[in-house]
């Protein structure tokens, strides 16, 4: 049964071979973890009607995604789908990694046009997922065909990282504050981050707690989810 309230966001590229459905893929992955009610869709821009002149999905985007951990058959045996204006009209966020867009949206941002730079994009949709944890938009206004980003862009949220070992008999653990999400996102965020670094922790009165001395990975996973960091205490 479909979640209720279920978002979209949808991908656009070129061919729909390689990079939006390496976003697809990966977002539905990270999203069915933290429980989110949210869905990745992609198309291509440019795509041939009923072509299947080409493998479903570019070996590179199966690799990268393997060494992520993520496997999906059903997503990755799927031929590359064509954009039709129906698919924006049914999102909530668009995301073009390609410059040639036919159509402007509120909903519209653009990323970095880099074909196989799939470091980028993962760091990217971790980036967005960030914003949805916290209920935030885009990162900046998003830079429009023909028109320039206006304003100041808005500062990325600042999660202190800590260290505790004081009343835990010399069993100390990394603490994540001053994060700005409710009880819910500072849960999700924490299976996250227990999963990143293979280890138990918890939620309490506001704060996260991963068991153990993470603070070198937690700070290097959330730089990827979009936060700024700042490492308190020695």
């Amino acid at each position: 049964m479909a979640q209720q309230n279920q978002k979209t966001v949808l991908f656009l590229d070129a061919t729909n071979h390689d990079r939006s459905r390496f976003a697809e893929i990966f977002f539905n992955s990270v999203a069915r973890k933290m429980k989110l009610p949210w869905r990745a869709l992609s198309r291509g821009l440019t795509v041939e009607a009923s072509s299947k002149s080409v493998d479903p999905l570019a070996r590179t985007a199966i690799e990268a995604l393997a060494g992520l951990g993520v496997a999906d058959s059903e997503a990755m045996t799927r031929f590359p789908l064509r954009f039709a204006s129906d698919d924006v009209e049914g999102a909530q966020r668009v995301v073009a990694l390609t410059r040639d867009v036919p159509f402007a949206s509120e909903t519209l941002e653009f990323w970095a046009d880099a074909p196989g730079e799939y470091k980028e994009v993962e760091r990217e949709v971790m980036g967005l997922i960030a914003r949805i944890l916290g209920g935030g938009g885009r990162p900046e206004e998003p830079v429009r065909p023909q028109a320039a980003a206006a304003g100041p862009a808005k500062k990325a949220p600042t999660a202190k990282v800590g260290r505790e070992t004081a009343g835990r008999r010399g069993k100390g653990v990394t603490t994540v504050f001053d994060v700005p999400l409710d009880e819910n996102g500072l849960r999700d965020l924490a299976a996250v981050l227990k999963q990143r670094c293979g280890t138990g922790g918890t939620v309490k009165d506001g704060r996260i707690e991963i068991q153990g001395d993470q603070r070198e990975r937690i700070i290097a996973e959330l730089e990827k989810l979009g936060y700024k960091t700042k490492r308190v205490g020695g």
